[in-house]
């Protein structure tokens, strides 16, 4: 995980509101942190994720904090989800709005995260690019249809 229970509740919600929600589970804080991530997994796969968000086994190699502040931003929308004692669920729910619209401009392209990796290919196989790095895109505009 590149976000802990700790690290939450010092930046995004307080350790007792984090409490008070999950009645004293870390565990259950721990799970929706790793939802989170999850999420935003599904939106960058362009980019190497071992790299940005490591394994079971290893740490993350690049740490981004605009990507931590996404992730943290997430979780505390899930767990307010929960259960809101003394919380105004609508902010969290606007951090939540702009954690997806952000993660949506990466993924389209309009916007970036300067500190993640894309993967690197492997040479063992040669017919296949796992860079994703083809260099090309392409969009259209919608279809026309004429009225006479």
């Amino acid at each position: 995980m590149i976000v802990t229970v700790e690290e939450l509740s010092q930046t995004s919600l307080y350790p007792e509101v984090i409490a008070a929600i999950t009645r004293n589970n870390p565990e259950a804080a721990a799970m929706q942190i790793l939802a989170a991530e999850s999420l935003c997994k599904t939106y960058l796969t362009k980019y190497d994720l071992k790299a940005a968000f490591g394994t079971e086994d290893t740490p993350p190699a690049v740490t981004s904090p605009a990507l931590k502040k996404i992730v943290k931003m997430i979780a505390s929308y899930y767990l307010v989800r929960m259960a809101a004692p003394n919380v105004n669920v609508e902010l969290f729910r606007d951090d939540y709005l702009a954690a997806m619209q952000l993660l949506t401009d990466i993924r389209d392209g309009s916007n970036s995260l300067t500190e993640l990796t894309y993967p690197q290919d492997d040479p063992d196989t040669p017919d296949i690019d796992e860079s994703n790095q083809t260099g090309v895109a392409w969009g259209s505009n919608p279809k026309r249809t004429n009225h006479f």
